[in-house]
């Protein structure tokens, strides 16, 4: 299982802070840079509790592939660390020892204009010699065993609802008497 996008070479890896993040919007073609931890933060926590498909991959500029790994699972949290880099850390909900590291990106595009399809995200980074990391995210929808549960109470219907609260609010009173 692959640990996450490989790191550059020491040399290679500037001191990033959250600013040197660039944001690409594929709605709108625009482009930001990052604001802030928090912003990374919650753009990222649209994943947790949803099936996810990633690819980790490598090439060169000329499009060759020195790698290529595939897979799904679910996001149990999602950490971000900003001391010498940017390092964000995906784990799984469902395996302790299966998570994603990406360290010190560069940019992150934003997939939200395919309509029907997934929430997505990929981060990039370029080495030297022109070697080009990508991790790329994609929703497949929340977690089936979460919908389960959530879907156990939508089946009940609304007269036993309300008895059900009656039943749990009703407050029995009993009377003493006054010797």
């Amino acid at each position: 299982m692959p640990r996450g996008c490989p790191r550059r070479a020491r040399g290679d890896q500037p001191k990033a802070g959250p600013h040197a993040l660039k944001i690409i919007y594929t709605r709108g073609n625009r482009t930001e840079t990052l604001a802030s931890i928090a912003t990374l933060r919650k753009i990222l926590n649209r994943f947790v509790a949803h099936r996810v498909f990633y690819e980790v991959s490598s090439r060169n500029k000329r499009g060759h592939e020195f790698f290529s790994a595939k897979n799904t699972f679910v996001v149990g949290s999602i950490e971000i660390v900003n001391r010498d880099y940017l390092t964000i850390t995906i784990f799984d909900a469902n395996n302790a020892s299966h998570s994603i590291e990406i360290l010190n990106p560069a940019a992150m595009r934003i997939y939200d204009d395919t309509l029907g399809k997934g929430f997505a995200v990929s981060f990039l980074s370029e080495g030297s010699g022109g070697v080009e990391s990508r991790c790329y995210l994609r929703d497949e929808g929340e977690d089936g065993e979460a919908i389960k549960e959530r879907s156990e109470l939508e089946k009940i219907t609304l007269p036993q609802l309300f008895e059900y609260l009656e039943d749990i609010t009703q407050v029995d009173i009993v009377g003493t008497k006054a010797d």
